[in-house]
């Protein structure tokens, strides 16, 4: 489970998710996965993708998360009466706009594609098999981005 180690303050309050930005740029990797609506993922819900990214592509690449579950999550236990202040942390979320980078996947060989315009190599095929894996497994819509480098 992922945790921030120091926080300013132990609990927070719920926030705002409807405004969307747009951080469609790749900076590590060659394909990606992008948020298209907006979201709260969990540290469980992350690290069930990376996991699945991680046996798809072996040794071929390393997935690179853009993303960190940093805003806690409080929650009164069950058949508690009302009142008696806010309830202990009970995980940690991190809030997803649209158009924000999730996932990025890195090559290990210089680049995913064999030929840069066709980009039909099976490195690309595997990283893209492995980003719908990833997808499936998030509860929010994403598409598979490339990297368009000059």
């Amino acid at each position: 489970m992922q945790k921030p180690s120091n926080l300013k303050y132990a609990k927070s309050q719920k926030g705002r998710l409807n405004f969307a930005i747009r951080l469609d740029r790749l900076c590590y990797g060659d394909f990606a996965l992008m948020a298209n609506q907006p979201a709260r993922l969990n540290s469980s819900q992350l690290s069930a993708a990376i996991l699945a990214i991680k046996r798809l592509l072996k040794k071929e690449g390393s997935p690179i998360l853009r993303i960190f579950t940093h805003t806690p999550v409080s929650r009164k236990p069950s058949e508690v009466r009302m009142g008696k202040g806010k309830g202990p942390v009970s995980h940690y979320i991190t809030k997803v706009q649209t158009g924000s980078i999730l996932i990025e996947i890195r090559s290990l060989s210089g680049g995913m594609g064999g030929a840069p315009e066709t980009g039909t190599s099976a490195s690309a095929s595997l990283a893209i098999s492995a980003l719908k894996v990833a997808q499936s497994k998030l509860p929010l819509e994403t598409s598979i981005i490339r990297a368009t480098r000059p």
